[in-house]
């Protein structure tokens, strides 16, 4: 056969020999042929090299289950548990509770309640989807914290009504008020996390040595938070021995919901390391707000009222994070968070002693707020 009807043609050689290549393959990125001929009248066969792709040298570029999930920064698969201890600040508008109006003195007032630390949960899972694309799902729960304060009469010539208030039974000429106050809150969190990552391998050829990583997403999502508040208020007054009893009972429930963004930062340096994340969004706020008030003899000084209210509220959060790997695939998170909520009807902010008056206790009041600060404690898998 002649080979240069083909189009292979004959190029020197060391030693005598000839080479044959096509004269297009060498118009080809990535494409060579170089085939030792002995025989020129023997077939020709030739083997066509593609060039290297990106795709390639990254090995897996959506996320499979290629070595790059094993140590990249930003993860295929990610889940997080952490136990939480926070303690919860109410910003609402102090005001007195229990007066004695001939003196003015105030023996119980809202700022007298104090949350202190409860604990609560929270749970994250992310999938990344593709590049540095993930979808991730988060829920945060605080539950039933409670705070009580009391007053009790002095003296027997101590005149005590609740801010004023002049009408009831129990109400007036009180022996003794116990104020409750307790909240909850519950959130979940959909996001889509954008990461982008690398790491620098110290290690040399024994495994002695460093792999440092960082990593830097930005996200933005849907947030649904829940924010209920509890205020009851027991009084009783002693009357020739006998002890009379009422009550004011004031819930509220918050239902926040809409757009956030945030940042998440992380850096490892071989089994330790340290992860900031922070978000914030303005939300609407469906609020309702419910109110009774009790006289004895189980009469309704104030029968049950409610109101409702749309609003604005924002909530912003930051979490710092110490790491420690136990393996290649879990670590151990300890750090603290910080929460704050504003725009909020909390139960004390609802208070309304005008008992005489109708319409009366059915306005939504939402210039509060809550602090929640404190540990978070937990683990993580990444893989």
């Amino acid at each position: 056969m002649d080979l240069t009807e083909r189009g292979i043609v004959p190029t020197a050689a060391q030693g005598g020999d000839a080479n044959w290549t096509r004269p297009d393959d060498r118009l080809q990125p990535g494409l060579s042929v170089i085939v030792p001929v002995t025989d020129p009248t023997a077939p020709v066969p030739y083997r066509q090299q593609a060039a290297p792709t990106f795709a390639d040298s990254q090995d897996d570029s959506l996320c499979g289950l290629g070595p790059i999930c094993s140590c990249t920064p930003c993860p295929c698969f990610y889940f997080e548990v952490e136990g939480l201890f926070l303690a919860r600040q109410s910003l609402f508008n102090h005001q007195s509770v229990v007066v004695d109006p001939n003196t003015g003195r105030s023996f119980l007032s809202t700022a007298d309640v104090d949350l202190g630390f409860d604990p609560g949960l929270r749970v994250t899972a992310g999938m990344r989807l593709c590049g540095g694309l993930a979808l991730e799902v988060s829920y945060f729960g605080l539950f039933g914290g409670n705070a009580s304060a009391s007053a009790t009469q002095p003296n027997p010539s101590a005149f005590l009504t609740l801010g004023g208030n002049l009408v009831g039974n129990v109400f007036v000429d009180m022996s003794g008020v116990q104020m409750t106050d307790s909240s909850w809150v519950q959130s979940l969190e959909i996001n889509l996390p954008c990461c982008c990552g690398c790491c620098n391998d110290c290690r040399d050829a024994c495994g002695c040595g460093e792999l440092s990583c960082q990593s830097f997403e930005w996200f933005t999502g849907f947030r649904y938070l829940v924010l209920g508040d509890d205020l009851d208020i027991s009084a009783e007054r002693v009357v020739s021995g006998a002890v009379e009893e009422g009550s004011y009972n004031i819930r509220t429930v918050n239902q926040l919901f809409g757009v956030q963004a945030g940042a998440r930062w992380r850096r490892t340096w071989g089994r330790v390391g340290w992860e900031a994340t922070v978000e914030a969004g303005v939300y609407a706020n469906d609020m309702e707000e419910t109110q009774t008030v009790t006289d004895f003899p189980n009469f309704a000084l104030r029968p049950t009222v409610s109101g409702s209210e749309v609003g604005v509220a924002f909530v912003g959060e930051l979490d710092l994070s110490a790491l420690y790997r136990l393996t290649d695939a879990w670590n151990l998170k300890a750090g603290y968070t910080l929460i704050g909520i504003q725009g909020v009807a909390l139960g004390p902010d609802q208070l309304d002693f005008a008992f005489a008056a109708s319409p009366s206790g059915n306005e939504v009041h939402n210039g509060g707020g809550m602090i929640l600060q404190g540990l978070n404690l937990g683990v993580e898998a990444r893989w």
